[in-house]
């Protein structure tokens, strides 16, 4: 016992940890060298002496004095509290625990609190200046932001005057396409001037030109030009598995990682707290389930059957007085006064009898099946709670779930971007911590204005292209179309829609230059015929709602020529594809209108 005693004090003389503990009545039993040195007070000022005298006159101290009182007054209840401390000029913040202390038969009876603390000044200090650094960081990527914005109005302006360009453009095609054919129309429907015609007819026909062109495939496309910017083909998001500041971080941005690569660790001092308040909660339910279970031999149900024991014992003996101060009141021994008393205290004690018998039963009440119940499900919530504890802290280390490129994970709210993992960075359970890119392939996010966007369908091809790789190009298709417009940005009046198109496949030697985040530009193909059959469009004739051409019989250019019927496709600016009605080398007429002749002088040519 000397040795165990010898070791405790040098246990307490040893710790960094202040260690306080006072007893019952209020005297300051243990107070060792660390809680003199933090508290400011001298040990043998404290020690033995009465805790209000020392540390209750001190009305700057009252957090920490009401933490000890509540320990004393509550003490079934630990506190964990974080308090400012002052003496001697000197102020100074407090970790502070207080819990009961037991006796030392190991029974549940109170002998005191004991309280340890500890002193975070710095640590308070240094969590200050980090949330400081933090709102100047915020404000410096605020103003970022700012910039950004604006270079991205600047483009969004750009590209709406490109819109304006390239509406201006298909006008134009429309404005010739429409007046070609009308001076197709125009000579289609001319009626062959005869020898005798007037001058004027005879200068008209000189003025217009026949040609015989065949009809030969060639390749026809058109295509809708976008920009983005190169993503993994797939982003897998990473969490925190529990709340705390971050340890250590073994990876940068930009890394590529295998499966099962630790990726950074979480400080567990947190977890830890949580774990040891879950056990502790753990060990009490299971207690309380114990004694449900032998509830009839606890130590009420036996406090009871002794107090309805002792009350029965007590009203017998007053029945036997009652009745031996009725013998003797019939004698004339006693007074009735006397009589009447002993009535009265057997009537007091048949009510103490039966109030007995009442705490009993209640008592015995409390160990009912539906109590039992409660204290079975406390008692598996709490285990359940110190097992995700104990899960919580074994996951601390986070490990890459695939393979791929480190990245930053989505924003989410307001944000821009993710927050960026650094050491010592505070993350709640469940947030986002970093995303692993899947690096087999890859993906670019583009916008289509309301007037492309009907044009495109799932699984349309799209040719990628990019500065950073001249001469190469990939081969990628639409994956999704977005189904409503997206908030455009300030002066855009034209809607948009998201579309993502992925490049599932890359060559390995064009992969090691392919990085992520370089530019990729977007040719979303519309239409696309490597043999269309196109024809001029003055070669083309419409008449009562149907389309002709004028076709040579056989394959010279002197053979006759005879009307056939046609169908269109594909219109470029000045040609247009025939589907039906010809075959490759059919020969055309094409009526096309020359230079207007000269006028005829008054003397008939003569000078």
């Amino acid at each position: 016992m000397e040795r165990d005693n010898i070791i405790s004090g040098r246990i307490l003389d040893d710790m960094t940890d202040g260690v306080l503990a006072v007893d019952l009545s209020g005297t300051i039993i243990t107070f060792n060298p660390a809680a003199a040195r933090i508290l400011g007070i001298a040990e043998e000022n404290a020690l033995m002496k009465s805790f209000g005298e020392v540390f209750l006159l001190a009305e700057e101290n009252d957090d920490f004095n009401q933490t000890i009182l509540d320990a004393i007054y509550e003490s079934s209840t630990s506190h964990n509290r974080i308090v400012p401390f002052s003496c001697n000029d000197k102020r100074t913040t407090l970790a502070l625990t207080t819990t009961f202390l037991k006796a030392e038969d190991g029974t549940d009876q109170r002998m005191g609190v004991i309280a340890v603390f500890s002193d975070i000044t710095e640590l308070q200090a240094l969590q200050e200046a980090e949330a400081r650094l933090a709102e100047e960081l915020k404000s410096k990527h605020k103003e970022l932001q700012a910039a950004y914005l604006k270079t991205e109005e600047g483009n969004q302006q750009l590209q709406s005057a490109l819109k304006k360009v390239q509406i201006i453009r298909n006008t134009a095609t429309a404005f010739t396409i429409i007046l070609f054919l009308g001076i197709g129309l125009f000579v289609w429907n001319r009626k062959p001037a005869s020898i005798s015609s007037s001058p004027a007819s005879a200068a008209t026909v000189q003025g217009a030109a026949t040609t015989v062109i065949p009809v030969t495939p060639q390749p026809v496309s058109s295509s809708i030009a976008l920009t983005g910017k190169l993503l993994p083909l797939q982003m897998v998001n990473i969490t925190s598995p529990i709340s705390g500041k971050v340890g250590q971080v073994m990876v940068r941005y930009g890394d590529v990682v295998k499966a099962g690569q630790p990726l950074l660790t979480m400080d567990t001092s947190e977890a830890m707290i949580k774990y040891r308040e879950a056990k502790a909660a753990y060990i009490k339910a299971q207690n309380s389930y114990q004694q449900m279970e032998k509830w009839d031999a606890s130590a009420d149900v036996a406090r009871a059957h002794r107090s309805l024991a002792k009350a029965k014992l007590s009203l017998e003996n007053q029945k036997k007085t009652l009745d031996e101060s009725e013998r003797l009141y019939k004698k004339g021994i006693i007074p009735a006064t006397e009589y009447e008393s002993a009535k009265h205290q057997y009537s007091n004690q048949q009510m103490d009898y039966q109030s007995a018998q009442e705490e009993l039963k209640a008592a015995q009440e409390k160990g009912n099946s539906e109590n039992r119940k409660v204290s079975r499900f406390e008692l598996e919530n709490a285990e359940s709670r110190m097992r995700q504890a104990e899960k919580d802290i074994a996951s601390s280390t986070v490990v890459a779930p695939v393979s791929g490129i480190i990245m930053k994970p989505p924003a989410s709210g307001q944000s821009k971007e993710g927050r960026t993992v650094e050491r010592g960075t505070t993350f709640q359970q469940g947030e986002l911590l970093l995303a692993i890119g899947d690096l087999s392939g890859f993906s670019v996010n583009a916008r289509l204005d309301e007037v492309d966007v009907t044009k495109v369908q799932l699984g349309q091809k799209v040719r990628v292209s990019g500065d950073a790789f001249p001469g190469q190009q990939l081969t990628g298709s639409i994956q999704s179309i977005s189904p409503h417009a997206e908030e455009g940005e300030a002066g855009k009046s034209v809607s948009s829609f998201g579309i993502k198109v992925v490049i599932d496949s890359v060559p390995p030697e064009l992969k090691k230059r392919i990085m992520v985040g370089m530019t990729a530009n977007l040719e979303i193909i519309i239409y696309e015929k490597p043999d269309a059959l196109m024809v001029p469009l003055a070669a083309v004739h419409d008449e009562q709602g149907k389309r002709y051409v004028t076709r040579k019989k056989g394959t010279a250019p002197s053979d006759a020529a005879e009307k056939v019927p046609v169908t269109t496709g594909y219109t470029t600016q000045d040609t247009v594809e025939i589907t039906s009605g010809l075959k490759a080398g059919d020969l055309l007429e094409v009526v096309t209108p020359g230079p207007p002749p000269a006028p005829a002088s008054p003397s008939g040519g003569k000078p």
